[in-house]
């Protein structure tokens, strides 16, 4: 023997075949329960091999991973929290049967392959978390959520999480190196929408109780009440006054990519004798938001290293620590300027006839606008899993003119489900 000699990884390496796998559906084709996928794993080698197995899987899951520090005498230390929570997998096998079970170069392997999407996960996982009552998250069985992805930082860094879905396709083969090779199809998936058969959903009303004291309730012309007038009704204890209440009611179901609509309405409380008439009432949407809310958790990552990173780490094994269990959890707010049709509406209490047996007409108590607005086609429904929920909620800042004044109202409403387009 001399001074060198060859090792295992000096050693030429089979190299690697080609994978190409094909789904029947367009990438961006969104896959509901029910739907079957289908598709082909192409195969081609330069070499001769002889696989155990070729599996293609249809999957989903959930991930999240949080970060925190600490830092004394100028160094940091990082604590990282992950999640990785499967959905579901359902796995087929392709290998072709061949003579002597290898595959040789020189033609293309086809590999047809079918599946059909599942309604929900199976998995139970109470086990996991430290707080599993949270009502905020689901730790048993449930419809499978939407893909999804929320974190500013892109998928590579924390704070972030994701529901993905996809079809991978593994070759084991003991002669490749790290024994396989693999391709991964991505998959978008909605829920179905349980709520398609409600037309008009329930609206929830606020309100805001407020109150007018002008000569125009009298009579006079807007235009005509300068500032020594609006002094003299300040001040004046004669002035007409009107109490008013200002609402708003807001639907409390929408759909992905659909129109919704919503009220305004104004409604006389009461008034002192001298108010003669009620002028015109401008309803206005100066603003009109979406609010969507994003909650995650995840339990401590105790084989991380205390990295900026959280490698792995080379002290620490994976043993479940179960009497340190611990769990952070993240959140996320963003809001979505939606338009509102019209922007304002001007309206009059109609004349009605007088509740006594006087035949005359008089203004009636109430009046309302209607507006519409619509959700973006990209919103992801609201939904509830192991380790993220999506929720969301309407804010809207209406105006009132009425009288020459302004009277504003905000409203930042209830949550409010979302199905999917």
């Amino acid at each position: 023997m001399g001074l060198f000699s060859s090792s295992k990884s000096d050693q030429p390496q089979t190299p690697l075949p080609s994978l190409e796998l094909r789904l029947a559906h367009s990438k961006d084709t969104v896959i509901k329960p029910g739907n079957t996928i289908t598709g082909e794993l192409t195969l081609s080698t330069t070499v001769p091999i002889t696989p155990q197995s070729i599996e293609v899987a249809f999957w989903g899951q959930s991930q999240t991973w949080l970060r925190t520090s600490s830092s004394t005498n100028n160094s940091t230390t990082y604590y990282h929290f992950r999640d990785q929570a499967p959905l579901f997998t359902v796995t087929c096998d392709v290998l072709p049967k061949t003579d002597g079970g290898a595959l040789l170069p020189g033609q293309p392997y086809v590999m047809p392959f079918t599946f059909t999407t599942p309604m929900g996960t199976g998995f139970n996982r109470a086990e996991v978390y430290k707080h599993p009552e949270d009502p905020v998250f689901i730790i048993g069985p449930h419809d499978l959520p939407p893909t999804f992805f929320h974190g500013r930082n892109g998928p590579d860094r924390p704070d972030q999480c994701s529901i993905s879905y996809g079809v991978t396709a593994h070759l084991t083969c003991a002669s490749l190196p790290a024994g396989g090779h693999s391709c991964t199809a991505p998959v978008l998936f909605a829920p179905l929408n349980p709520y398609t058969h409600i037309q008009h959903p329930n609206r929830h009303r606020y309100a805001k109780k407020l109150a007018l004291s002008s000569s125009v309730l009298a009579g006079a012309a807007a235009a005509s009440v300068g500032f020594r007038q609006s002094l003299k009704d300040k001040l004046s204890s004669q002035t007409p006054r009107l109490d008013f209440e200002l609402a708003v009611e807001l639907p409390d179901l929408l759909r992905s990519g659909a129109e919704f609509a919503f009220r305004s309405s104004f409604a006389v409380l009461s008034k002192t004798e001298n108010v003669t008439r009620v002028p015109e009432i401008t309803f206005k949407v100066l603003k009109l938001e979406l609010l969507d809310f994003t909650l995650f958790r995840a339990p401590r990552d105790w084989a991380a290293a205390n990295t900026m990173s959280g490698g792995p780490s080379r002290w620490r094994d994976g043993t479940p620590r179960s009497s340190f269990r611990t769990e952070h959890s993240g959140y996320g707010e963003s809001k979505t300027l939606l338009n509102a049709v019209p922007e304002s509406e001007t309206v009059e209490l109609p004349e009605v006839l007088a509740e006594k047996a006087e035949k005359r007409m008089v203004q009636a108590g109430e009046c309302e606008a209607w507006f519409t607005g619509r959700v973006p086609g990209f919103t992801p429904p609201s939904f509830q899993s192991f380790a993220v929920t999506r929720t969301y909620r309407f804010k809207v800042k209406m105006r009132v003119e009425v009288g020459g004044k302004n009277f504003d109202f905000v409203v930042e409403g209830g949550e409010v489900v979302m199905g999917s387009a």
